[in-house]
């Protein structure tokens, strides 16, 4: 009878436990976006409450309605004023990159011809009926590109009959359809901030009977939970957004001495190595695209132009970034959350494969609420040695 009461609680604990990760996994994927504008400005309301008390204390609770507006709009201030010149002086760079880039591809038919070029010669290996067969077929296809014919009604019509009008025709259509929806998308988006905007008035003012209500829900023993929790969560993120801050800091850092010693060496020459490396250091984060969606097309870019030595310049540097980002980011981020560094890359790949790109935040910081939550004995998923053991107070 023993092992069949073992083998039942075990089932019970094994069906709760995929009970609540099913609805915490339901809950991330579809529920998150939804709920997003309350669990913002319930956040930031929270971060408020520090000045809001000190202020109450010098105003005796007299005007606690009307601090709670002016913190709100204060700090919506403090963020729209330096984003909005931050966003400005961006746009004017990413401008002048681009005109820059343009006059790059100024002599783009020269270019296909370079790049046709190379094709040929690059597919010289092969052999010699498979290599006419391929240098047949792309020089057909440049010739599409790149008539050479002697009238320029001639050329337009050559380059028009190489293309798929009706293909042509229906990326325009999903084209326009990609741009409709994302601006139909647009008043939800301004009635969310709206919504969140109210939501963060009314949650900075009303916190302590919000936070009432909830504990009062709660069974007699875990009604300290919730001071655990905004403890352990506030931590969490902060945690969160160093460690991922630090190693773009440090990718921005590498990429920025790559592009000055290239320079130094008369290698590269350009003047938006920084908004360039800025650029690369985002794209790092970001677990599909990372570094080679830029400094790779870049490196290819390069070997076409005759550019060798600052091709190679680029894929050195995309090697060093890579290896140097997949050795110090479970660790940073590991050692920043208390979560062991290989516990830290399953919760990424994890994320990344059933949530998405936010996905690679969102369990991470689930995973150290959890651990801390368990450490402190709130909560008993995995056996924890005691000198292992925290005190949410003390961290």
């Amino acid at each position: 009878m023993d092992k069949v009461e073992k083998r039942r609680a075990f089932l019970i604990n094994f069906a709760f436990t995929a009970v609540i990760l099913a609805l915490a996994f339901v809950g991330l994927k579809y529920f998150f976006w939804v709920a997003a504008p309350f669990l913002f400005s319930f956040f930031f309301a929270v971060l408020l409450q520090k000045p809001l008390r000190f202020l109450d204390k010098k105003t005796k609770h007299k005007a606690h309605g009307l601090l709670s507006v002016v913190l709100v709009i204060l700090s919506i201030c403090v963020i729209i004023v330096p984003l909005s010149f931050l966003i400005s002086a961006l746009i004017n760079k990413i401008s002048e990159f681009l005109n820059f880039l343009l006059e790059q591809l100024n002599d783009l038919p020269s270019f296909l011809a370079t790049l046709e070029n190379w094709l040929l010669n690059f597919c010289g290996f092969l052999p010699e009926h498979l290599y006419k067969s391929v240098s047949a077929s792309i020089t057909e296809w440049f010739t599409k590109l790149q008539p050479n014919a002697p009238e320029e009604a001639g050329a337009v019509s050559g380059l028009l009959s190489g293309i798929d009008l009706s293909s042509v025709s229906d990326k325009i259509t999903s084209g326009v359809s990609n741009v409709y929806s994302v601006l139909k998308g647009v008043p939800s988006i301004l009635i969310g901030v709206v919504i969140g905007i109210v939501a963060w008035i009314l949650f900075t003012k009303d916190y302590d009977i919000v936070v009432k209500f909830i504990q009062n829900q709660l069974p007699e023993g875990k009604k300290n939970i919730l001071v655990d929790l905004k403890q352990v969560f506030s931590k969490t993120i902060l945690t969160m957004f160093k460690a991922y801050g630090f190693i773009m800091l440090i990718t921005f850092s590498e990429i920025c001495l790559g592009f000055g010693i290239m320079r130094m060496c008369g290698i590269m020459n350009n003047n938006f190595f920084v908004l360039i490396a800025a650029a690369i250091a985002i794209f790092d984060i970001l677990p599909v695209a990372g570094s080679g969606g830029i400094l790779i097309p870049w490196a290819l870019f390069s070997v076409v132009n005759g550019n060798y030595k600052q091709a190679v310049g680029l894929i050195v540097m995309y090697v060093i970034i890579t290896v140097i980002r997949q050795y110090i980011e479970p660790k940073i981020v590991g050692s920043s959350l208390g979560v062991n560094p290989i516990v830290t890359l399953m919760g990424l790949y994890f994320g990344l494969k059933l949530f998405g790109f936010i996905g690679m935040f969102l369990v991470p910081l689930c995973i150290m609420t959890l651990k801390a939550f368990n450490d402190t004995g709130r909560i008993s998923i995995w056996k924890t040695s005691p000198e292992n053991k925290i005190d949410v107070e003390k961290k």
